[in-house]
């Protein structure tokens, strides 16, 4: 299966949407092959609108993959609580709740600001408020968190 080539059909159907395309993976799950496609807009993207992408996508998919072995096609949205992959989708991320994983703990709270080493977020450290720096280098991991 070529994954460059299932990228360039999505983004031909996206262009001049709002949609975004956030990642494209073959899985295996229970010796089925799984293609994912994971599809965002902002604020948020509806069933609706996944299924009607699923739709165009599988079409389009059908065109050209006959020689591939069996699949199923699954479109989804990455989730509220995607993981943040590169600067720019960090500060993308500005204002909102988050989840940082660093070698002394995790970190959950607001990003307040992005800057060129280090970011700062907003953090209840026991009902005391405090904005913590994190240096990029310390990030193990770092996602948008559901605040509950």
């Amino acid at each position: 299966m070529d994954i460059a080539k299932v990228k360039e059909i999505v983004l031909s159907i996206i262009a001049n949407t709002d949609y975004t395309l956030y990642d494209v993976k073959l899985d295996k799950i229970d010796n089925n092959d799984i293609l994912q496609i994971f599809i965002d807009k902002a604020p948020a993207i509806s069933i609706d609108e996944l299924a009607s992408l699923n739709e165009q996508i599988s079409t389009a998919l059908d065109k050209i993959d006959s020689s591939w072995p069996p699949y199923m096609l699954e479109v989804s949205s990455p989730g509220a609580e995607k993981e943040l992959r590169n600067k720019d989708e960090i500060i993308g991320a500005l204002g909102k709740y988050i989840h940082i994983e660093v070698a002394q703990g995790i970190y959950e709270g607001y990003l307040e600001a992005v800057n060129d080493n280090d970011l700062v977020v907003k953090i209840n450290l026991k009902g005391r408020i405090k904005k913590q720096p994190i240096l990029y280098q310390d990030i193990k991991f770092i996602r948008l968190a559901v605040k509950i």
